[in-house]
């Protein structure tokens, strides 16, 4: 009779244990997709891997373009509580998935994705000056300056929506009023 009491007991403490090696640290997990992302990030690239960079860079383009379109129209609605959650979305999505993306040097040089990475890095830019944080906008556009010395007549996607060169956007980016947008 002693034994029937304990086998309950003792199957709990059975799963306890067993869900206690299950249980995992999402932030350790967090962390090592980062940093493979990263190391992938600064591999060059060949085949169907240039294709996905090019669809990766592509598809950032674009959702920066919509996040751009949002916070204007909450700004010009005035919704304030909106527009600041929104705002940190959009911290957190270039932080975890688009400067990643930029880390490689490789990228600025290779036909087939420079013009993609310049767009992208004009992109992030547009989003830090409306965001209200001039300083990292002038920080990405040294980083746009120094990976594409020469190349001021290439043609680039800035102001978002229509296309200049990339000599253009720079200066037109520099000149803007941060705080007007």
């Amino acid at each position: 009779m002693n034994t029937h009491r304990w086998i309950p007991l003792a199957l709990l403490s059975f799963v306890l244990v067993v869900g206690a090696g299950c249980v995992t640290d999402e932030t350790i997990a967090d962390d090592l997709l980062e940093q493979t992302a990263r190391s992938e990030a600064n591999a060059p690239l060949g085949g169907e891997a240039l294709v996905q960079r090019k669809l990766d860079l592509d598809r950032s383009y674009r959702d920066l373009s919509h996040f751009h379109a949002t916070l204007e129209s909450l700004n010009r609605r005035g919704d304030r509580g909106a527009s600041v959650m929104f705002r940190e979305f959009v911290d957190m999505y270039l932080v975890k998935h688009v400067l990643p993306l930029l880390e490689g040097e490789w990228q600025s040089r290779h036909p087939e994705v420079a013009v993609l990475d310049v767009n992208v890095r004009f992109a992030v830019a547009e989003l830090w000056l409306q965001m209200g944080s001039p300083s990292s906008t002038d920080r990405m556009l040294e980083e746009i300056e120094r990976r594409y010395p020469g190349r001021g007549e290439m043609v680039v996607s800035y102001p978002l929506g229509s296309q200049g060169t990339l000599r253009e956007g720079i200066e037109r980016l520099r000149n803007r009023d941060w705080w007007n947008g």
